[in-house]
């Protein structure tokens, strides 16, 4: 299965955009079995890949008046389907390893050292997901954070090193905080968990 269809005509596309929902529903047959085709690559599974090809064109209805008539609407919507199907993946793996852990809280015999073994592992996933998050701070702001947050600077002591405003500080280490707990939510869910069944 080619990640491209056949051509979809811009006269299409402008009647869609102007709203002309049988434009949509031709787009729809014209298109339908070959993305889910597509989908059923990642997923394996053809229930969940019909779900994300509906769900896909129920939003290019709803957002159609951000549709570029220049754009291969076609490329864009198998593009859509990749990117759908791998979140989706994503997502999964999250809730087994979730899952994973539930399981491991409530067994009831389980020796101290598989615990502490568990848990070391946890901690050596956390600490490298961590330095990641790190590297992909502007240099600016991770600067700013590690001089906070592992020299112990205050705010005062960093804007006077640095020479530049306490306002800065403080925005550049909100904006450190707020990045570093998007791309680590998943450990912060995990370290609740363990505290709460401790």
């Amino acid at each position: 299965m080619k990640e491209v269809s056949e051509p979809i005509d811009t006269d299409l596309i402008a009647r869609i955009k102007k709203g002309d929902a049988k434009s949509l529903e031709l787009l729809f047959r014209r298109l339908y079995p070959n993305l889910c085709a597509y989908a059923r690559k990642f997923l394996n599974d053809a229930v969940e890949a019909e779900e994300i090809v509906q769900d896909l064109f129920s939003t290019l209805w709803e957002d159609r008046h951000k549709l570029d008539e220049q754009q291969s609407l076609s490329s864009y919507l198998f593009t859509s389907v990749k990117n759908r199907c791998l979140n989706f993946l994503i997502l999964q793996k999250r809730k087994t390893k979730h899952a994973d852990l539930m399981r491991f809280l409530y067994v009831q015999e389980v020796s101290g050292e598989a615990a502490h073994s568990y848990h070391a592992l946890l901690a050596k996933d956390l600490e490298k997901d961590f330095h990641t998050a790190m590297e992909d701070l502007p240099t600016e702001c991770r600067k700013i954070f590690e001089l906070s947050r592992q020299e112990g600077l205050k705010y005062q002591e960093i804007a006077l090193k640095l020479n530049i405003s306490i306002k800065t500080v403080e925005t550049q280490m909100s904006r450190a905080l707020a990045k570093l707990r998007l791309q680590l939510r998943e450990h912060i869910a995990l370290v609740l968990l363990l505290a709460f069944f401790k």
